[in-house]
């Protein structure tokens, strides 16, 4: 069995986390969301208990059979003291799932803040473009009048 690990995030927004995952491969239709967390399964099937004795749980999941491979769930729980997600982490996928998908995750989701943010304030997102490894996002303001 592979051992799961906690790590922490910046992602509070639900749907933003969402789109992150989504932008990083996984189809939203293969995503998993609860309200309350559920259980994580191993490789094999099995439940797991690693990071907390009653049950590994996560309120958004992709499953083992999604992530690809011999590969265990993949999840994210609500820690209440923070209000952020943690993301569970398999050690075995965590070749996968390292740090350098993690980082990717997480400008991931803070493109899809500010762009759920942009949007709130009456701006028109036009697309995103990445030039010499910064990403701009481009907008269109409606209430400005040329």
């Amino acid at each position: 069995m592979s051992e799961y690990r906690k790590s922490t995030t910046n992602c509070k927004d639900k749907e933003c986390l969402i789109e992150a995952l989504v932008e990083m491969g996984y189809k939203r239709e293969h995503i998993e969301i609860h309200d309350v967390p559920q259980q994580l399964y191993d490789f094999q099937g099995h439940k797991t208990r690693y990071t907390d004795s009653s049950g590994d749980k996560a309120n958004i999941i992709v499953r083992r059979n999604f992530v690809g491979g011999a590969a265990n769930d993949l999840g994210f729980v609500l820690n209440p003291k923070t209000g952020t997600y943690d993301a569970i982490i398999s050690q075995y996928d965590s070749g996968k799932h390292n740090a350098k998908w993690l980082a990717g995750l997480k400008g991931n989701y803070s493109v899809a803040s500010l762009v759920k943010t942009g949007k709130a304030q009456g701006l028109k997102f036009l697309g995103k473009k990445v030039e010499n490894g910064k990403t701009r996002l481009q907008w269109l303001d409606p209430r400005v009048k040329a």
